[in-house]
């Protein structure tokens, strides 16, 4: 058995980029002291042949009690090692549990996370491996092996890497059968999207559990038809009557209205979220829609499957208005991921990237929006704004106004990199042109540096006295000025999109 350190490396030790994985024990510290020392003994046991027969160095970098953290060399193939660890940890945790007494079986936890790592005089150090323990301490793996009483092996994985390998169909690792949660300690300033798989799901529960992403055996919910064929439920009717509040102006009755709807239909429960969200952050309700969202979001049958550009969207100001920049930003260009026509997600990084002051970031953003834009108009043809769209009519001249008002607000433009002429063509057409109308200043409005007034989303307030924040009827983006912005959401009363 081999174990190393970071022991005695000074202020020049060589950083490196490296794969982590923490592994710990299930309810180690409930045992006796000789139960614990088996336990460790065990688990050392299951990482050192793990690793064996994965084709990775039997080194324990770092251990703290019940857990022990690895970091493979930094030139190992990532998409052959990840299945290969996970595999030979289910292989080596089953044999070893075979050989022991009943209670004094081990089940584990193990949280994947690659990033730059440095080594110091008491063990490893950097983003990579705090976010590692971070995810092997949070709440949806720790239930995961709650809820799946016959899985020995919870993985959790951190998006990017979920995203980079297994998303992909690597060897052995279905992306299929990973479900998307949401990972937060609080106390410990933690939150970040991840992925999680149990070794053996019999015994589970049908649904996940409120607040957390769907199980991955739950039934779909993607607003077709369900199994059978048969044509998936109406939505309850107060959501209906949730969205006619919604549209007179009303978020506080809408709230109001849902607080009476009971469901027990899944895709019942999706529509319900969908306009509850949209009501919460209308007023202001920041934390509250979030939750909503998230749990939406995870509505899905198959975790790989396209999620809701409109609740990834106001996820996204959601994380802005309650200061989670990086969780706004990483959100932002999941969605891009998905769907990289999303001008909006465009607008919204590039303001998000202008007052953190990375000014180029920014602008290539912007810049891209604007194409998209244009290119929409141009494909859409004569007259289709003046029959109106999905977002309502004028939508797409407001969203145009507010990208260039916002690149007007960077302190440096690439003027050549800005195409005038289709932009000209743009101002000088009229509603039933196929082009976008600019009305208002262009690129010399005023610059977008203000406080945000009523939320992220529209400013002043609505009908009740209350904050309007959500996206039907949106007026601002990140910031509190340009008026009128468009949304992506489509959430109208008879067309909400919950395509999960």
């Amino acid at each position: 058995m081999g174990a190393g350190s970071a022991a005695g490396a000074g202020a020049g030790a060589r950083s490196r980029r490296s794969l982590c994985a923490a592994l710990d024990i299930k309810g180690w510290s409930g045992r006796l002291v000789p139960e614990q020392i088996r336990a460790q003994q065990a688990l050392v046991t299951v990482a050192m042949a793990a690793c064996r027969e994965a084709g990775l160095p039997e080194q324990i970098v770092q251990s703290s009690g019940d857990g022990v953290l690895i970091l493979p060399p930094s030139d190992i193939d990532e998409t052959a090692a990840i299945p290969a660890l996970v595999s030979e940890l289910e292989v080596a945790l089953r044999q070893e549990n075979r050989l022991l007494a009943e209670d004094a079986r081990i089940r584990l936890r193990l949280a994947l996370t690659s990033g730059l790592v440095t080594p110091g005089p008491a063990g490893f150090n950097g983003a990579a491996v705090i976010d590692c323990f971070r995810l092997l301490d949070s709440p949806p793996v720790k239930d995961a092996l709650e809820d799946y009483p016959a899985a020995q092996l919870a993985v959790i994985v951190s998006d990017h890497l979920f995203q980079d390998v297994i998303r992909n169909g690597f060897r052995s690792l279905r992306a299929e059968d990973f479900w998307r949660v949401r990972s937060s300690l609080p106390g410990k300033g933690f939150a970040m999207d991840a992925w999680l798989y149990v070794s053996d799901r019999s015994g589970g529960p049908a649904r996940a559990p409120s607040g957390t992403a769907g199980a991955p055996d739950s039934a779909a919910a993607s607003g077709g038809t369900s199994g059978g064929g048969a044509a998936a439920p109406a939505p309850p009717e107060g959501v209906a009557r949730a969205w006619e509040a919604l549209e007179r102006g009303r978020p506080q009755e809408a709230v109001r209205l849902l607080a009476g709807v009971a469901t027990d239909d899944r895709e019942g429960w999706a529509a319900l979220l969908d306009v509850r969200a949209e009501a919460l952050m209308r007023l202001g309700e920041f934390e509250r829609a979030r939750i909503d969202l998230e749990e939406l979001l995870g509505l899905r049958d198959d975790p790989v499957a396209p999620p809701s550009p409109s609740a990834l969207l106001r996820l996204g100001r959601c994380n802005v208005a309650l200061g989670a920049v990086q969780e706004a930003r990483q959100t932002l260009l999941f969605l891009l991921e998905h769907v990289p026509s999303s001008a909006e997600a465009h607008l919204d990084l590039g303001q998000l990237e202008r007052r953190a002051r990375r000014f180029a970031t920014a602008q290539s953003h912007l810049l891209e929006g604007l194409r998209l834009i244009r290119e929409q108009a141009r494909k859409a043809g004569p007259g289709a704004q003046a029959s109106g769209t999905q977002a309502g009519p004028g939508a797409q001249e407001r969203l145009l106004d507010a990208f260039l008002r916002e690149l007007s607000a960077l302190p440096v433009i690439d003027d050549a990199a800005l195409d005038d002429a289709p932009l000209d063509h743009a101002a000088q057409d009229g509603p039933g042109s196929g082009g976008p109308v600019l009305q208002g200043p262009a690129l010399h409005g005023p610059p977008l540096d203000g406080p945000p007034v009523g939320g992220p989303l529209l400013g002043g307030a609505g009908p009740e006295g209350t904050a309007s924040g959500g996206t039907a009827s949106g007026d601002t983006a990140l910031d509190g000025g340009p008026p009128g912005m468009a949304t992506d959401s489509g959430q109208r009363r008879g067309h909400s999109d919950n395509r999960f």
